[in-house]
């Protein structure tokens, strides 16, 4: 029988992946949580999605349901396309759910998402946990609307990594056969430091507000929001998640890097990276800095920056400026909230070789805090 993947997400990621996963002769299952299912109400009734770009053809889809059980169960792969926002509200709606037998793929991970499930599924009592896996991207440069999809980007480089990374031989193969721009990393750590939303939506939102709440969706999110100060910012925080990542013994390289081996851009330096980039070109800016370039990326993706670079004295000075300006513009303490730190992804206490050893393992040690 061909494989079975459960897709939860029906929004661009979401969509594309089922369309790509269904040309590939997986049977596809689409389904969401239950606040955004009314993109599902038209697949209910004609379960057919059109793919134009990078991905292309037409997918008539095993099942678009509502219902998360009906979805995951009996699936060889759940698939997570969704902001790192609703990861704990899955963890909760899962924890019953999934079996140990299965994958779960988080895509993207959104730094850290796989550890953050780990430990959310073992505090509502799951003994025995599927093999997590994040991606430090989503696969995708993609928009989806109704049963169309347009996929400018099938993204050519993506780490990531398995939990616990011992399953990696095991798991690896499929994944790679399925996503052909997949590249192993040591761990999902690592995969999710590759993770340079935090370093680029920041700035751009932060040092763009006026832009956004004056011109909204007629601005063009990088083309336009991209100049030679807002470059500077993005490669200092850049500098800051390279230092993050040699600390805990991983190979590092500026985004701007891989964004040119992603498929992106054109060229490795900073500005004209993500401001003449091929691939950034088409997306709009938000009309709100409500949004999660902020609560997702700072509150999640530069907070974790700051509480691992306190943990492995690794200096974040650019981070916390990001993270304290972006609290004051929104009025949130994001820093204070913690919503993503190196205790919830149960890392906390650990020097660089203990979490290496509990990312290859998925067990500390009984004398650490769980």
């Amino acid at each position: 029988m061909p494989l079975c993947a459960a897709i939860i997400g029906a929004g661009n990621g979401g969509k594309t992946a089922a369309v790509d996963l269904t040309l590939q002769g997986l049977q596809v299952r689409l389904t969401d949580l239950p606040d955004f299912t009314a993109p599902l109400e038209a697949l209910r009734r004609d379960p057919v999605l059109h793919a134009e770009g990078a991905v292309c053809g037409s997918a008539r889809l095993a099942m678009v349901t509502a219902d998360l059980a009906e979805a995951v169960r009996g699936a060889d792969l759940v698939m997570l396309c969704c902001q790192a926002l609703a990861h704990d509200r899955l963890a909760e709606a899962l924890a019953p759910l999934v079996k140990p037998n299965q994958i779960v793929v988080l895509n993207p991970g959104s730094t850290g998402g796989a550890l953050h499930l780990a430990r959310a599924f073992r505090d509502r009592g799951m003994e025995a946990l599927p093999t997590l896996a994040e991606f430090s991207t989503l696969t995708y440069g993609c928009r989806a609307q109704g049963h169309r999809v347009s996929c400018a980007v099938r993204v050519a480089r993506v780490l990531y990594g398995v939990f616990p990374a011992c399953d990696s031989d095991r798991v690896g193969a499929l994944l790679e056969t399925l996503f052909p721009g997949l590249v192993r990393g040591r761990d999902v750590l690592e995969a999710g430091l590759n993770n340079a939303n935090p370093v680029i939506h920041p700035p751009i939102t932060l040092l763009n507000a006026a832009r956004f709440e004056n011109e909204g969706e007629r601005m063009l999110f990088y083309r336009d929001g991209v100049s030679p100060t807002v470059a500077r910012l993005i490669a200092t925080l850049d500098g800051e998640r390279m230092a993050l990542l040699r600390a805990l013994g991983c190979p590092a390289q500026p985004d701007s890097q891989t964004s040119v081996q992603q498929g992106y851009a054109e060229s490795t330096d900073t500005l004209a990276c993500y401001r003449d980039g091929s691939g950034f070109g088409a997306f709009r800016s938000p009309n709100t800095i409500d949004h999660r370039y902020l609560h997702e990326d700072v509150g999640m993706g530069l907070v974790f920056y700051c509480c691992l670079g306190e943990q492995l004295g690794v200096p974040t000075p650019a981070s916390r400026a990001v993270v304290q300006f972006a609290s004051i513009l929104t009025g949130i303490d994001y820093r204070e909230r913690g919503a993503r730190t190196p205790a919830t992804l149960g890392i906390d206490g650990l020097d660089a070789n203990g979490i290496a050893d509990y990312l290859r393992t998925g067990r500390r040690d009984a004398t650490t805090r769980r």
